[in-house]
């Protein structure tokens, strides 16, 4: 067989539930045009197959440029979809016992940024090794298919419960592989090239209004030129409701914020007003956090505001940061009438840093360990595994009871999250066990995309600085507040951190990233 015969047999494109939701309200035909003629430009006439749902089925049969598109409505996963495209590939031509030729391309998207040239030398490589899985480590989604071959197919398990490149990645010696690595690495950037949000789509349509031919490496180039393609819109809110608790502990940045807004709340009329200008603002999908500097569960009116959060069009996940003392009968009662559906959505992170209650006194000021306990029991028969959380601060005076504290939790089945210390760039005393600080200093992940709301509606420039605003959000536009913080992440991004009215210079929180 020589190269020029060796051909993928067809294509294959799986959209996820997040994608087919987004598809369906904004299609995108010229995109999906874009997409087939890359990879027609390539392997001409070879068959696309597409599992939709029966929306989209119905608009490809209506889009002239698309029509030849095979679309699969009824298959409910990917295994069962990669089952579905096992049966469509041809016999082997050759028929020999110890290696089955016939593959695959494989996209989990809609990619029109799909590099012509890195596909061909891919696909190159993987005639050159005849793999049974080919892929590229560092690339972004959206850039060059996955090759699978049907001896891989094969192998894959009935009732496989996680995405298919997962189980691949375990059994990853199993299989002959080539890995496809391209410099530059970009992974730090976390692109999605794929058409399944409004970040991807704006990132997309923003390469393709700058690069008529855009290749992979000019990506970068253009976001230098221009940071707030990247910096697109907030996707986590955090949000400070409630100016106060009955604990200081001593990682809490109450330690030096001043004490005038102590006791103070947002009204649940603000809060609304407040969700119905980040829906204005930004359509894409947003995680919330109620915590910054006081304990959200201690609003008077804490049930309104969670409710209409879990209304929230675009919300995809609330979390509630929580020291949970106290009697917290309402908490049960209010999370027991909610929708599976929507507990789903919601997350408690419950903060308690020590299970000794003589030290638990120490770093909180009070000792309510016994009654957090109980608590934490209560809720997790009424949540699901991924709706609870404690949390342990990772720092010197309970470094003798990380272990212990693991295993405490984990034989209860409950999600442990060890928390980095946070000194507030030098405001709190040094209490970190150890320094895991990139040495290569890199932009502000929370610049990029987090929005922190005081108490009092005004936003921060970020959690570290919370007496540098950027404006109210309940007396100004909210889009004008974002835009005044793309010239602090411009500066973060081109690595002038000096420049920024923030202590950037000496914070280690640069890196750590939330949604």
């Amino acid at each position: 067989m020589t190269k020029k015969d060796y051909l993928p047999s067809l294509a294959a494109v799986f959209l996820d539930e997040e994608s087919l939701r987004f598809l369906k309200k904004n299609p995108s035909p010229d995109l999906w045009i874009r997409f087939k003629n890359q990879i027609h430009s390539v392997f001409p006439n070879l068959t696309i197959h597409i599992r939709t749902n029966e929306d989209l089925t119905d608009w490809i049969r209506n889009e002239k440029e698309l029509s030849d598109l095979v679309s699969y409505d009824n298959t409910s996963s990917e295994l069962e979809f990669l089952n579905r495209i096992g049966e469509k590939l041809p016999p082997s031509k050759y028929q020999d016992p110890d290696w089955d030729e016939v593959c695959f391309l494989y996209f989990k998207g809609i990619s029109p940024l799909l590099d012509v040239n890195l596909m061909k030398r891919s696909w190159q490589r993987h005639t050159d090794f005849f793999s049974q899985y080919s892929y590229s480590e560092n690339l972004p989604e959206g850039l060059i298919p996955t090759v699978i071959s049907r001896e891989f197919l094969a192998t894959l398990p009935d009732g496989l419960g996680t995405e298919v490149h997962s189980f691949f990645l375990k059994n990853i010696n199993h299989y002959d592989v080539d890995i496809f690595f391209v410099p530059p690495d970009l992974r730090q950037y976390r692109f999605d090239l794929r058409v399944r949000d409004y970040r991807s789509l704006n990132l997309i349509r923003s390469v393709l209004n700058q690069t008529k031919e855009p290749v992979y490496e000019s990506i970068l180039p253009v976001l230098k030129e221009q940071p707030s393609i990247f910096r697109y819109a907030p996707s986590y809110i955090e949000w400070e409701i409630f100016r106060g608790n009955e604990t200081l502990p001593i990682f809490s940045p109450k330690q030096f914020l001043s004490k005038d807004k102590e006791g103070s709340f947002i009204s649940h009329k603000d809060a609304k007003t407040i969700l119905q200008k980040l829906d204005s603002a930004f359509p894409s999908e947003m995680t919330f956090c109620l915590g910054g500097s006081g304990e959200p569960l201690l609003h008077p009116e804490w049930k309104e505001i969670v409710s209409s959060i879990l209304e929230y069009s675009n919300l995809k996940e609330l979390i509630i940061e929580t020291g949970l003392y106290g009697n917290r009968n309402d908490l049960i009662d209010f999370i027991n009438i909610l929708p599976e559906e929507t507990k789903k959505k919601l997350c408690l992170i419950v903060d308690v840093t020590t299970l000794k209650e003589n030290r638990y006194e120490q770093i909180y000021g009070k000792n309510f360990l016994s009654s957090v306990l109980e608590n934490i029991e209560s809720l997790k028969q009424i949540l699901p595994s991924t709706s609870l959380y404690v949390q342990m601060i990772k720092m010197k005076e309970v470094e003798d009871e990380i272990d212990a504290y693991f295993t405490f939790f984990e034989k209860k089945n409950i999600n442990v999250i060890l928390q980095k210390y946070n000194s507030y760039a030098g405001k709190l005393p040094e209490r970190r066990v150890s320094d895991l600080t990139p040495i290569h200093r890199e932009f502000c992940w929370h610049l990029a995309r987090d929005l922190y709301v005081n108490v009092d509606g005004e936003v921060s420039i970020c959690k570290q600085h919370q007496t540098y605003g950027l404006g109210n959000i309940l007396k100004e536009d909210l889009s004008s507040i974002w835009e005044k913080g793309h010239p602090h992440f411009r500066q973060s991004f081109l690595g002038n951190h000096s420049e920024i009215p923030a202590p950037c210079v000496n914070c280690d929180e640069w890196y750590t990233f939330n949604a």
